[in-house]
């Protein structure tokens, strides 16, 4: 607790080893074994993520690859890098910022299926292998280091065992995707509804977390195959907006009335225009109609099921909470990445937030987010 002030942090990230693989990788599938570094090397640290999938890498010619340093990233990180991101790491940052608990996601996980002609088979053993590391990872951090559980879409019934594992054997609060396209299936197809049908079983939210700079048909990189950064921005932000369109407009919420989604590491301020144009159509003369196939608007749905996670400093609040109230913004810090340096002051920057209530900022710190992942206190 900080000055009296209790906080989730909503979306926080692991560094996987590069020996994960080695150790927690079924036998069957470690003749090929994927490769990867992922955090920082050399004093002050740099970063490094590198991932290879066979003789493929993941992320060809993206900026976060090696060598990569921000201001403010060694007063934030030198103390955790030199001893790898170990969960003494976690531990301490929970005592050094106040925060009282991190729900974390991947890193590499977040890029590791996304490679063209992986089998089905394959891809969910490198999510299964993933997952019992994370296991292991939270249990030596304490009970305050949450795990999220990761799934691949390439095959929905053994995603849903998974996520059952995940959440039932390993402890999980949430299970979370990276919502490329999978072959023609987009998000609504009825095709994932096994998927969505356990994460309601199983009472955790959908977290959809994109990983930018693949080469999956992901938003952004026929767009822009030259510019790293534009498939980045786009990836993240845009990527969430089709989401959010294919979870809403696409009925997934109306066949799935329970299921809970989050939008992370997006930014906040587009729901407010988001929800709206779904409402309105293309030239705005559908806004007080209802979308075809649905039985409420898209504000509803989204403030029915639906979070989004804003950066601690997020000027885009103010307009979420005008659009559709301030029970559904959660805050995130992003930490261990090089974009989560700032976690040292998230508290007081989500504290300082202007034109947002004392009522809200704590509702986005605690509230909401205990409610999101079932976590009780």
């Amino acid at each position: 607790m900080y000055k009296g002030y209790k906080y989730i942090d909503s979306d926080a990230h692991i560094l996987e080893p590069s020996d994960l693989w080695e150790n927690y990788l079924e036998p069957e599938f470690r003749a090929d074994m994927p490769r990867h570094f992922a955090g920082y090397e050399n004093d002050p640290p740099t970063w490094h993520l590198e991932i290879h999938v066979g003789d493929n890498p993941v992320m060809p010619n993206f900026p976060t690859g090696r060598g990569v340093q921000l201001p403010g990233t060694e007063e934030a990180y030198r103390e955790y890098a030199m001893k790898g991101f170990t969960p003494e790491c976690y531990r301490a940052a929970l005592e050094r910022t106040g925060i009282d608990y991190m729900v974390v996601y991947p890193t590499v996980g977040l890029y590791i299926t996304a490679v063209n002609g992986l089998s089905a088979a394959k891809a969910a053993a490198y999510r299964k292998a993933y997952n019992s590391w994370l296991h292991d990872f939270c249990v030596e951090c304490g009970g305050r280091i949450l795990g999220a559980g990761s799934v691949d879409l390439r095959d929905p019934q053994e995603a849903a065992r998974e996520a059952r594992r995940c959440v039932k054997d390993l402890g999980f609060k949430a299970i979370t995707i990276n919502p490329e396209p999978v072959d023609d299936h987009a998000l609504h197809d009825p095709f994932f509804d096994p998927l969505w049908a356990e994460l309601v079983d199983l009472d955790v939210p959908l977290a959809v977390h994109v990983g930018a700079g693949t080469t999956r048909g992901q938003v952004g990189t026929h767009n822009f195959p030259q510019w790293p950064l534009g498939r980045s921005v786009s990836a993240f932000t845009i990527g969430n907006m089709l989401a959010s369109l294919s979870l809403i407009g696409g009925g997934v919420l109306e066949r799935h009335p329970k299921l809970r989604v989050v939008h992370l590491e997006s930014g906040a301020g587009w729901v407010a225009f988001w929800v709206d144009r779904m409402m309105a159509g293309i030239q705005g003369g559908s806004r007080h109609s209802p979308m075809q196939g649905l039985t409420m608007q898209p504000v509803e749905y989204f403030q029915r099921q639906c979070y989004i996670s804003a950066d601690p400093d997020d000027p885009g609040v103010k307009q979420v909470v005008d659009a559709i109230g301030d029970d559904n913004i959660v805050t995130a810090t992003d930490f261990a990445h090089l974009e989560g340096r700032g976690y040292v002051d998230a508290l007081e920057s989500t504290i300082n937030l202007e034109n947002v209530s004392e009522a809200t900022k704590r509702k986005m710190m605690w509230d909401n987010a205990a409610r999101l992942y079932a976590i009780a206190e």
